[in-house]
Order: structure tokens, then sequence, then C-alpha cells
């Protein structure tokens, strides 16, 4: 796998992971809600896993159509 693919899954797992967070447990950042700690985690996973599945597909696609 290429470094230059993790970082930039790392990116947007940061921003959007970041985005869901704010929107999902609003209540536990600044009010005085409980954080729930699994779903947090999970909102990071998500869209670190989406752009990764997002990515090798389509390089296998390119290489699929360029034989």
């Amino acid at each position: 796998m290429n470094r230059l693919l993790l970082v930039k899954a790392l990116k947007v797992a940061t921003l959007v992971g970041t985005a869901l967070l704010v929107i999902n447990q609003y209540d536990a950042l600044f009010d005085d809600a409980e954080l729930r700690v699994v779903p947090a985690i999970l909102t990071y996973c998500v869209p670190f896993a989406v752009f990764m599945a997002g990515q090798l597909s389509n390089r296998q696609n390119r290489s699929t159509v360029q034989r």
C-alpha cells in the first residue's frame, strides 16, 4: 500500500470525522452529556475505510481497463 494514500486517507478521516463528531456528539462536546467513546472512534474509522475502499477500487478498475 502506498504511503501517500494512507496520508490522504488520514487527512480525509480527520476532516470528515471531526465534522461528523461535532454533529453526532454535540451535547457531549458542548454540554454536559456523556461522550460515547465507541461511536466517537467509529466516526473517524468510517471515512478512513470509505476513502481507502474507493481509492483501491479505483486503482483496480484502472488496471483492468488498461489491460
